[in-house]
């Protein structure tokens, strides 16, 4: 059977397949040919057909989509063709998530038949919970495997793999420790240590099995691993003695903190790979050495980036993905998701902003030798007042909701911008600069105590923030400054205020 058969097979309603089995049994080189070969209109095409099916799919199995549509008046029997699909009402937190129930929202209404649940912390903290199955762990597999096996050669080398997420019920650790076992599974010379956050005990498994290993994937957050290999090179590790290879995730870097990061470990830009994922649908996209080198390219000529993101300073992050597994639109410049999981989204805003771009239009001068014929996911950072810092999703409103206590308000207006920066040494930084009460000077002193509080708000109200503030030695404190009453550098009163700048 082939792959794009096998997919398709993936939204009937035989739940008593053995899908691990499957996995098992699956040669990944057919999908590794078909990405060479096949050309950019056939994914296109077959990703199309598949969010056609998972939609009419969802209309009959879920009961809150199917009450959702009726709601809205939406007959899924004239949902056609793909113009049809694009005219459906977007799925969001709001109007979909929040408003139903978590078993109405899972196939059949029957939450107790998911194989798996994690969470991820909402806006307010507040846990929201993520039921997966077979199914949706065997496309898992299958991106995992690709890079694994495409991008770091695992079928040719003795390889250690080292998971630095999260573990417990949060979805990023074990969103990476099943696949890889199941890939370890299928006679790859691959073994996996599951070690969680926790920099001190990933350096002592490293040093502890160094020597019976050829190769090294470290998989975790971007500015974990960071802090991982500055670690180790004050112990004295040679990093660049071993083949290192990284998988990262939850959050975005620039080409020169690749760099950086490449002196101290050696090897090639593309040893390096960033992925896109979310609680809600794992993984969704990686970079590939064309990605990467597309976006070197665009850095070094400004005039064609201005071409492909005329609202750019420096090119956003690039991924290929396969519309098989997820078809993504760009809707008013925030990324659609339509994807088969565990309770499936029909166009589901994530509220990330960004575009598609089709492989066959970008600048062919590229230097990279295999190429996918896969399409680029250009992924801009969040549409929803928000920021990642050092993978915690840092809201406005949580920020928001601080400033407008009654005492805070006698010295601030309550408004205020929200930045991440690098320092020196490519450490992140928070930074959050407060609005002045009109004729307010500045309250000499008292930063260091605004600082502290902010602090412990956000320790409180983001579970995200207070696991990351546990598991790094690195000051996370939010860095406070006051400006006078709508300075322009931050609180303009032409346009509309901006609580986030992604720079």
């Amino acid at each position: 059977m082939t792959y794009n058969r096998l997919l398709s097979k993936i939204i009937e309603k035989k739940s008593s397949e053995n899908w691990v089995a499957k996995f098992l049994r699956f040669d990944i080189s057919l999908l590794e040919e078909d990405l060479l070969e096949k050309p950019p209109a056939y994914w296109n095409n077959i990703g199309r057909k598949q969010a056609l099916k998972i939609f009419h799919s969802t209309a009959k199995r879920v009961p809150a989509y199917k009450d959702f549509l009726r709601k809205n008046k939406i007959s899924s029997g004239k949902i056609r063709t793909i113009n049809d699909f694009n005219s459906l009402p977007v799925l969001n937190k709001g109007n979909y998530v929040d408003k139903y129930s978590l078993s109405d929202r899972s196939w059949d209404g029957m939450l107790h038949r998911s194989d798996l649940i994690a969470a991820s912390s909402g806006t307010s903290g507040t846990p929201r919970f993520w039921p997966r199955s077979q199914k949706q762990e065997f496309v898992a597999s299958l991106m995992h495997e690709l890079v694994y096996k495409s991008l770091f050669n695992i079928d040719k080398k003795k390889t250690l793999l080292l998971i630095g997420f999260p573990m417990g019920i949060y979805v990023s650790g074990v969103a990476t420790l099943l696949p890889s076992w199941l890939i370890g599974s299928k006679g790859y010379d691959i073994t996996t240590a599951s070690i969680g956050n926790n920099k001190r005990e990933f350096l002592s498994v490293f040093k502890n099995l160094r020597n019976t290993f050829e190769q090294f994937i470290f998989l975790g957050h971007p500015f974990f691993i960071k802090d991982v290999i500055d670690a180790g090179s004050e112990e004295n590790i040679k990093w660049r003695e071993y083949d290192i290879k990284m998988f990262l995730c939850s959050e975005g870097f620039t080409e020169p903190w690749r760099d950086n990061l490449l002196k101290k470990v050696g090897g090639g830009k593309d040893s390096i790979i960033s992925t896109y994922g979310s609680s809600e649908l794992l993984l969704m996209a990686h970079e590939t050495p064309m990605t990467i080198a597309l976006r070197r390219h665009l850095n070094k000529h400004p005039r064609v980036l201005k071409s492909l993101f005329p609202e750019n300073l420096s090119a956003p992050s690039l991924f290929q993905y396969n519309p098989l597994f997820h078809y993504i639109e760009s809707v008013e410049n925030e990324l659609i998701f339509t994807s088969l999981t565990g309770v499936p989204m029909v166009r589901y805003n994530l509220k990330d902003s960004g575009s598609i771009l089709d492989v066959g239009s970008l600048p062919a001068i590229l230097p990279v030798g295999k190429k996918w014929n896969l399409p680029v996911v250009a992924l801009r950072g969040r549409s929803d007042n928000a920021l990642i810092f050092y993978a915690a999703n840092i809201y406005a409103d949580q920020i928001h909701d601080f400033l407008n206590s009654s005492n805070l308000l006698k010295i601030f207006t309550g408004k205020f911008t929200m930045r991440k920066g690098l320092l020196k040494n490519f450490d992140e930084y928070l930074e959050v600069n407060i609005e002045l009460r009109l004729n307010q000077k500045d309250p000499a002193g008292s930063s260091g105590k605004i600082q502290q509080l902010l602090f412990e708000h956000l320790k409180n109200v983001n579970m995200e923030y207070l696991d990351m503030s546990k598991n790094t030695e690195k000051n996370v404190m939010p860095k406070i400054n006051f400006w006078a009453h709508r300075h322009k550098k931050y609180f303009s009163t032409t346009g509309k205020h901006s609580w986030v700048i992604h720079e």
